[in-house]
C-alpha cells in the first residue's frame, strides 16, 4: 500500500484457518447473532467476520439491525439480529464480480439479488472481504 493511499494496491491473502470459537472476533458478534449464524453454517468453519456500518430492517420499532458479514470456505453469510433476524447464505462463486466503491466506501455485491446491494466497510476490511470472495 502506498503511503498516500487508504486502499491496498493488491488484495491480501484470503483466510484459510477457522476462527477460534472463544476468540474476540466471534465474541464481537454477540450471542444472539452467533446463534442465528450457527443455524446456517451447515458444519462449515468460519474464516472471517466483518462488522459493517450498514443497517437493515429486522422488525424492530426502535431501529434497524446492523449487518455483519461472515465467511466460510464456500459461502458468504449476511447476518443481522432483531425480532425477525436475517441470515442469508450466498455461495462465493456467485459473488466473483463484487467490487469495492472507493468513493462511497461500500462493497457492491454483484449480482444484486441480495437483501442488500451494498454494505459500508473500511477499506482494509473491504479488501479482506474481497480476498475471501475471490479466493485470495
Amino acid at each position: 500500500m502506498r503511503a498516500n493511499r487508504r486502499i491496498p494496491d493488491a488484495l491480501p491473502p484470503a483466510a484459510r484457518e477457522a476462527l477460534d470459537p472463544a476468540g474476540a472476533e466471534l465474541r464481537a458478534l454477540g450471542p444472539k447473532r452467533f446463534e442465528v449464524l450457527g443455524r446456517h453454517l451447515g458444519g462449515e468453519a468460519l474464516l472471517m467476520v466483518a462488522r459493517t456500518t450498514t443497517f437493515i430492517d429486522t422488525g424492530s420499532w426502535f431501529g434497524k439491525g446492523r449487518i455483519w458479514l461472515a465467511f466460510t470456505p464456500t459461502a458468504l453469510l449476511i447476518v443481522a439480529n432483531g425480532p425477525r433476524p436475517l441470515c442469508r447464505r450466498i455461495p462465493l462463486a456467485e459473488l466473483r464480480k463484487t467490487q469495492y466503491n472507493t468513493v462511497t466506501g461500500e462493497l457492491v455485491f454483484v449480482p444484486a439479488e441480495l437483501p442488500v446491494q451494498t454494505v459500508a466497510l473500511p477499506p482494509v476490511e473491504a479488501a479482506l472481504a474481497l480476498a475471501q470472495i475471490r479466493g485470495g
